[in-house]
């Protein structure tokens, strides 16, 4: 392994920009990652739909903390910690519900729908000097943009709002798709890699890999008689946007969809007019005319193609192990037909045996089975595109991006953010015709 200060060789001048291989299998790198990166940066916890009413909650785990993610009593979001303050047995065991206690099956502590210890049994047995209002569930620093929750488990992140820096514009692109409000389909997609967490953030922006690694999908979309826009025509370009912050997008003209029956277009087609007239046709074409695939830095990737929008978040377990959640979010008056046809395409694209994820999956698994030549083989090359505006078939920007953040994270390098600041007008001009 290189010095850890010597990881990201960042050369702009020289057009070079590499990254040694030990960043994806070294225990101290990510000892460091989680304490420099996940415990300093806003991570996403979930979405405001899956707690829809009061004392609703789901458990689920943050950067390898137990949490209950629940409304309270006042209809607030709120993150607790799931580790009872007696002995630290989780005091909720079950998935989701609804509930205005929780209370320690261990030894019978309570704790209402805030966190505060309401109960504990024999609690005469006890000092003066135990104080209940201290004892209480912890809370991380909790914030949340247009339904998107975030902690802090540092508590020193700057506020959301800037720290989110542009990639707030993409987030109201997926939250504005319904006057009613979006909602996370009930259910999640959950799977684990044998490759390093950041392979897979690299991959979430990545404009190169598609024709490669998912052509069979690609295949089967032309013999449905909807070919994508990125085999019709090579030329088409994958631009890699460095949002700041580490965020970064990859924008390209909409794939196209299978499965879309006439019923479904001409609901696609009214529900279309209806955001024209009430966002304006510029908006509009953002919204539903651009597939962009957008990273927030460090760990949370939103997809949005024309067929459907995936959440996903991904957990370093060890350098060569890592856990992903995949949520569908979809517009809450959708029509049980656009539903379908939405549901229909994720499953078939993202879902456990459709025919992207397991493909990228094995993809980033033989990249970090090829680290094992570290030794002899130790850079990889990210320098496609570096000093370009766009590159044919997509450039390295985006990972660039990642890497200079999480570079200014571990080693102190101050983040540089490549190209002009990028143009939200851009996204106008790029894109295809009404579904």
């Amino acid at each position: 392994m290189v010095d850890i200060g010597q990881i990201v060789v960042d050369d702009p001048e020289r057009g070079r920009f590499t990254v040694h291989r030990s960043a994806f299998t070294s225990q101290e790198v990510l000892d460091r990652e989680r304490k420099l990166i996940f415990e300093a940066s806003w991570l996403y916890v979930g979405h405001e739909s899956e707690i829809k009413d009061r004392n609703d909650f789901l458990t689920r785990r943050v950067a390898g903390r137990p949490v209950i993610f629940t409304r309270d009593r006042d209809g607030a979001p709120r993150v607790l910690l799931n580790t009872c303050r007696h002995r630290g047995a989780e005091v909720c065991r079950v998935k989701r519900g609804s509930a205005r206690v929780f209370t320690c099956f261990y030894h019978g502590w309570a704790y209402d729908g805030t966190g505060r210890l309401v109960s504990v049994p024999d609690g005469g047995a006890y000092s003066p000097a135990f104080d209940r209002s201290t004892l209480g569930l912890h809370q991380p620093r909790i914030d949340s943009y247009r339904g998107f929750v975030f902690v802090n488990l540092g508590g020193q992140a700057d506020p959301l709002a800037d720290y989110l820096d542009d990639a707030r514009y993409l987030i109201d692109l997926l939250a504005d798709q319904s006057a009613e409000g979006m909602q996370i389909v009930r259910g999640q997609h959950n799977y684990s890699m044998d490759a390093n967490w950041k392979l897979l953030m690299e991959n979430g922006i990545d404009g190169q890999h598609g024709m490669t690694v998912h052509q069979t999908y690609f295949e089967m979309m032309g013999n449905l008689g909807s070919p994508p826009t990125l085999m019709a025509d090579s030329r088409v370009l994958n631009t890699g946007i460095d949002l700041g912050r580490g965020h970064s997008m990859t924008l390209s003209p909409e794939l196209g969809s299978p499965f879309l029956s006439d019923e479904v277009r001409r609901e696609l087609q009214l529900r279309r007019s209806d955001h024209v007239r009430r966002l304006g046709e510029a908006y509009t074409h953002q919204m539903l005319n651009t597939t962009r695939n957008v990273n927030v830095f460090p760990n949370l990737v939103l997809i949005d193609i024309q067929f459907g929008i995936q959440i996903r978040t991904m957990w370093p377990v060890s350098p060569g192990h890592t856990e992903i959640t995949g949520w569908q979010l979809t517009p809450s008056d959708a029509t049980d037909e656009v539903h379908g046809y939405r549901m229909t395409n994720a499953m078939t694209f993202w879902g456990p045996a459709g025919l992207a994820t397991p493909d990228d999956i094995e993809a980033l698994e033989q990249c970090q089975r090829g680290f094992a030549a570290e030794g002899e083989v130790g850079f990889s090359d990210l320098s496609r595109g570096i000093g370009r505006l766009e590159t044919p078939g997509g450039g390295e920007l985006p990972q660039r991006a990642f890497w200079r953040a999480w570079n200014e994270r571990i080693n102190g390098v101050p983040y540089v953010q490549e190209g002009t600041p990028w143009d939200r007008g851009y996204l106008a001009s790029v894109g295809g015709s009404e579904p």
